[in-house]
């Protein structure tokens, strides 16, 4: 295990070898390998006993530097060691071994150690209070996860010091522990590496340090240096270090200028180009920059040299500064998201010339468009003026031509150019011309809702992209190709196309492409339920857009409205929805008002109906392509909220029409939804919902999916699978922080929502809200609820209840006094009369029943969903048995209709009730056994113990799972309480372990 100090070896060895036998020496004894080396090894390895069942390990932490000699010696002691002991050497010195001895190590080091980007945030908010992502990151670049350098920095910032400053107490540690173990030669190599990024082996030989390839290597050995990812022998040095570096191995002005004089022509020789750059600058002759500029501009913006590019073109003198370099400032300002500054120097190339190059139109126009105003880039791309000869800049204009028009909804302008986009790009024969083309005709296709051409012209867009390496045409691809993923529902699909363009725009530094790869990256996890990452990409793209002035800013802003709003959120989401409107209604960007426009009608639609009924016509009226769906089941949703349920039916079929028309399956769910809200009838809800719910499930869209399961869980004669998928969804939501739905507005004909509850208390709700015994006026009605209920849907005859109600008295006025309280019972359970009279008690001419379809009996719940988990514990499905046996178990409040135990006519189902719940809690207690949960095994058992006291099968059960965990004193005491209650009715105990025993063999043999 090798790195320098303050790594983490020790942690992560301990961490690694967990409870495994270890001997573990460092300090004094491990110093004692310099002097006695092999003999001290020997004698420390002959007193550590070898196990036959596992290996015994032997740590020799912090390995002072070892002569090459001795280490090899040393090496050849451990391979005549016993091969049951493994040997850890933990050092900051690199090892050098022969190839021999190569062979015999398995070196951990630097790149096993370094906290990830997310663990440096957890460092920064756990132990020092520091909780903004954007300090974290800073951090993570700054020190590449060495520990304690993060805490060190996180010390420091903590006392609001800027931890660069000389003097603090990071420089102290590196130079202490650090810079100090190392040798003069190797200062000297820092010394220049510190300026240098990235340094190299040849070079470093150029500028005068031999063996600067093995000491380049130890250096990242010890995690000094980083490997430059793909760079072949290339380093970096880790920046804060190099920062102290500066300050600890200085160079004087002169000097400096002449080291990157040196290295700058070695880089541009060698192909470095963004690395020529800097180090010409800093050379003190700016001007050798002109022809890298000149020759290699493009290749340096897809380089991520926008920044290197910019200050170069700054540092040129003014007569160096031609049309082209001006050109390629300006593109590299526009690249990092400085609007205004590529603004600037673009009209001073126009000069009011009235007509443009179409160089400069394109770049000029793409500066408003990446900032959302589609309206004033085509201003400017109008004015451009094709080049007489075939030329890639005459594609591009076309294409970006065609993309602002998408962007306005002008469809047959926009199909038009991008054709003649093609058609330039096919003269040229130019890969990037091309992959503007493509990309261009692939936003046509999508707006027409031509999904397989879009696809056919998005992968050919790629394809020419990759091949020309343009890695900014990549990333804009890629992010459109995440785009029309999400709208067909292939999230899991979008993710992956979408995170290497995330990446690659922060490789290439195009802040308005991470904007929109960010904003697709949050689309695809929003449908995948993963909310609170959806918002961070979102919430990462609003700043880069307002910084650039881009009221392409309203995309991101609905994001976080659909977040809010699904949240429950709503004034945040109108808040949001509402911005979104104020950045993108000016310029006409329909593809984003569409979607704002539909967002903040929905929010309104409870409190303002008629403002959200003119947002959702406007939508509808805007809508273009693939939003159509938007437009209309917003709507739709909307005419539900306000009672207009035929418009929000109608609706619902044009919204599924045009889903179809896009593949859009989240949206034809959601349609299937509205029109299942929509329905009269519940078995029609039901139907829609249940293939809503399929589609969702299939497309992994997790949320949508779980708010499905809910409401059909919810509605009347919801079967026991369905309500116990219920209940887990809605746990599920309540985790994500979302508001699990009722069925308010989803159940707009409003037949009452009627719950009995039995079991424990008798209490009696409607829609959600508990009546009250004045609304009763007659006990009798009450009562006359109660026995329907004990039987459960089961008719009973008329005279039979006068009977129970009326018993011993006349027949004829029981039968009226029958009637008056079958009508007072249907007045408590529907007081607005909005549902046909049987729809709760059903009244054949000789008897009267419960109709348990239509209510929420909780017996009934109850029964049904004990019978499917101990269906299901049968077949084998154990995680569904569990899940739908505590479903049932946190149901059974109490005894059926416990605060009056008397009625003869309530003890049949009180007792088979009370039957059923002790077999499912000894199930649960079973189950729990099974997976070695002896907490929950006795919380069950003790449940059951509390129903049936005098149950020897429990008492047996609950000793025995009380001895197997070892829980001795408690395994007494319940046998104590076995003899007390046998006792009590007069039945001889058994001994225990008779006991235990008879139990034990009716488990197996059960």
């Amino acid at each position: 295990m090798v790195a320098a100090a303050g790594y983490g070896k020790t942690r992560a060895v301990r961490g690694w070898l967990g409870d495994r036998p270890v001997r573990w020496y460092d300090g004094p004894d491990v110093a004692a390998l310099a002097t006695a080396g092999p003999d001290w090894l020997t004698a420390v390895a002959a007193a550590t006993e070898p196990r036959v069942d596992e290996p015994s390990w032997l740590v020799l932490d912090d390995v002072p530097r070892l002569p090459r000699r001795l280490l090899q010696t040393l090496l050849d002691t451990v391979e005549r060691l016993p091969p049951q002991l493994r040997v850890v050497l933990v050092t900051r010195h690199p090892p050098a071994v022969s190839p021999r001895q190569a062979g015999l190590l398995t070196e951990y080091g630097p790149a096993d150690l370094r906290l990830p980007p997310e663990q440096v945030a957890s460092v920064l908010a756990a132990d020092h209070a520091l909780t903004d992502p954007a300090l974290a990151s800073r951090v993570h670049a700054e020190t590449g996860g060495w520990a304690a350098l993060v805490t060190l920095i996180a010390a420091t910032a903590t006392t609001g010091t800027d931890w660069d400053d000389p003097g603090t107490p990071l420089e102290s540690y590196l130079a202490r522990e650090v810079f100090a173990q190392l040798s003069p030669e190797v200062h000297r190599l820092l010394r220049d590496a510190a300026h240098l990024d990235p340094i190299h082996p040849e070079l470093s030989r150029l500028l005068g340090h031999r063996h600067a390839g093995h000491r380049l290597d130890q250096l990242t050995r010890c995690g000094i240096l980083v490997p430059v990812p793909g760079g072949g022998s290339a380093y970096r040095m880790v920046p804060v270090v190099a920062s102290v570096a500066r300050r600890r191995f200085p160079l004087g002005p002169a000097a400096t200028r002449r080291l990157h004089a040196r290295a700058a022509a070695w880089y541009a020789e060698h192909g470095h180009l963004v690395p020529a750059l800097r180090s010409y600058q800093k050379s003190g002759v700016p001007d050798a920059t002109a022809p890298i500029l000149a020759d290699h501009g493009a290749e340096l913006l897809a380089a991520g040299g926008a920044e290197a590019v910019v200050d170069a073109c700054q540092s040129l003198p003014e007569h160096a500064r031609s049309d082209r370099l001006r050109l390629l400032y300006g593109e590299a300002l526009q690249m990092r998201g400085d609007f205004d500054a590529a603004v600037a120097v673009y009209a001073a190339l126009d000069q009011q010339r009235g007509s443009l190059t179409a160089g400069l139109a394109w770049q000029y126009g793409l500066v408003h468009y990446l900032r959302g105003e589609p309206q004033s880039a085509l201003e400017v791309f109008h004015r451009g003026v094709l080049d007489p000869h075939p030329s890639t800049d005459n594609a591009r204009l076309l294409a970006w031509t065609a993309s602002a028009q998408w962007t306005i909804g002008d469809t047959e302008a926009c199909r038009g150019n991008a054709e003649r986009a093609l058609a330039a790009a096919a003269a040229v024969g130019s890969d990037a011309a091309l992959a503007a083309a493509h990309t261009a005709l692939a936003l046509d296709a999508k707006l027409r809702g031509d999904r397989p051409a879009a696809d056919e012209h998005h992968e050919k867009a790629l394809r020419a992209a990759e091949a020309a390496r343009d890695t900014i045409q990549v990333t804009r691809i890629r992010a459109n190709r995440a785009s029309a993923l999400v709208g067909e529902g292939r999230y899991l699909e979008a993710l992956a196309e979408v995170r290497p363009a995330v990446e690659l725009a922060q490789a290439n530094g195009h802040a308005a492409m991470l904007a929109l790869a960010l904003c697709n990256e949050g689309g695809a996890r929003f449908h995948l339920g993963q909310l609170a990452e959806a918002a961070g990409c979102y919430e990462r793209a609003v700043p880069l857009l307002q910084r650039m002035g881009s009221r392409k800013v309203a995309y991101p802003l609905v994001g976080i409205g659909d977040v809010h709003a699904l949240r429950g959120r709503t004034n945040l989401a109108r808040a949001a929805y509402e911005e979104a409107l104020r950045a993108s209604e000016p310029v006409h960007d329909h593809q984003i008002q569409v979607p704002a426009l539909a967002g903040l009608a929905r929010v309104l639609a409870a409190e303002d109906g008629t403002t959200a009924v003119a947002l959702a016509q406007r939508a509808v009226e805007l809508e273009r392509g693939p939003d159509s769906a938007t437009a209309r089941l917003a709507l739709g949703w909307v005419a539900l909220d306000t009672g207009d349920h035929q418009r929000a039916a109608e609706v619902a079929l044009l919204a599924a029409t045009a889903a179809r028309l896009h593949r859009d399956r989240a949206a034809l769910a959601e349609a299937l939804e509205l029109r299942g809200a929509a329905a009269v009838d519940s078995d029609d809800t039901r139907h829609a919902w249940r293939e809503a719910a399929a589609t969702l499930r299939d497309i992994s869209s997790v949320v949508a999916a779980d708010r499905l399961a809910v409401l059909l869980g919810l509605l009347p004669g919801a079967d026991p699978q369905e309500r116990v998928d219920a209940r887990l969804a809605g746990e599920r939501l309540t985790a994500a922080g979302v508001p699990p739905p009722t069925l308010g507005r989803q159940r707009p004909r409003c037949v009452a929502q009627v719950t009995v509850r039995t079991l424990g208390r008798f209490e009696v709700f409607v829609d959600g809200t508990q009546v009250q015994a004045t609304a009763w006026q007659s006990r009798k009605a009450r009562d006359l609820l109660r026995i329907l209920a004990a039987r459960r849907g089961r008719a009973v005859p008329r005279e039979q209840l006068g009977e129970m109600l009326w018993p011993a008295q006349d027949p004829d006025r029981v039968s009226h006094r029958l009637s008056v309280a079958l009508s007072t019972l249907r007045g408590v359970l529907d007081p607005q009369r909005r549902t046909p009279t049987d729809h709760f008690i059903i009244a054949a001419h000789p008897s009267l029943a419960l109709d348990v379809g239509h209510v929420q009996l909780d017996v009934e719940e109850f029964l049904a969903e004990s019978a499917h988990g101990l269906r299901l514990a049968e077949r084998g499905a154990t995680d569904g048995a569990r899940a739908t046996l505590l479903l049932a178990e946190q149901r059974y409040r109490g005894d059926f209709l416990e605060d009056e135990p008397y009625d003869d006519w309530s003890r049949p189902t009180r007792e088979e009730a009370r039957r059923v719940y002790l077999r499912v809690v000894r199930k649960l207690a079973a189950l729990a056994h099974a997976v070695g949960d002896t907490d929950e095994a006795v919380r069950h058992l003790g449940r059951a113990r509390e129903l049936e006291p005098h149950d020897e099968g429990v008492h047996g059960e609950f000793i025995r799972t009380l001895t197997a965990a070892g829980r001795h004193g408690e395994a007494a005491q319940a046998y104590q309480r076995y003899v007390e209650a046998m006792s009590s009715i007069g039945v001889p105990a058994q001994a225990r372990g008779d006991l235990t025993d008879r139990v034990t063999a009716v488990s197996a043999a059960a």
